[in-house]
């Protein structure tokens, strides 16, 4: 997914005949294209989530294998948060509410933030 951007340049330049003078205006579109900004998800160690519900979460909604899932877990709790994926705003705003009602909805209290990865 790309972004594009268009700019436009105008140019007006005058015609003249015999009778009159008249304006021209000539206008340029320019095009660029930019890639979208990507936002890293970060999830944050606590003292109430298991390791396992970690585990499950990062492998059901992050489609982390389970070694990958197992190594992410553990570097959460030695390192207090690892960055467990990297997506465009929109799917990384969705992955951050998807977490946190998973996690709400099984009485933990494991929280996620979204950091700008550019």
């Amino acid at each position: 997914m790309s972004i594009v951007l268009k700019k436009f340049e105008r140019t007006i330049m005058a015609i003249a005949s015999e009778n009159e003078t008249r304006p021209v205006v000539e206008i340029k579109s320019i095009t660029t294209l930019e890639e979208p900004k990507r936002y890293y998800i970060v999830m944050h160690n606590d003292d109430t989530t298991p390791f396992d519900f970690v585990i499950n979460v990062l492998v059901e909604l992050y489609r982390h294998d389970g070694q990958t899932a197992a190594d992410l877990a553990n570097k959460i709790h030695v390192d207090e948060k690892a960055i467990v994926g990297m997506y465009n705003l929109e799917i990384a705003e969705q992955k951050v509410e998807e977490t946190v009602r998973v996690s709400r909805a099984n009485s933990y209290s494991l929280s996620v933030s979204m950091e700008d990865a550019g």
